[in-house]
């Protein structure tokens, strides 16, 4: 997950938050514990972008 998925990820989660969807965020937030874990077993190469 590079650093632009990564920051769009947490305004989505921060988004479903301030509506109170919390049910929504914590699945979101378990998938992208999934993609993250997928990301760092394969080669995927490691972009650093700050661009938030």
């Amino acid at each position: 997950m590079s650093g632009a998925e990564l920051c769009m990820f947490l305004e989505s989660v921060l988004a479903l938050l301030e509506t109170d969807n919390t049910d929504k965020a914590i699945q979101v937030i378990k998938n992208g514990i999934k993609r993250i874990d997928k990301g760092t077993t394969s080669s995927s190469e490691d972009v650093k972008d700050k661009n938030c």
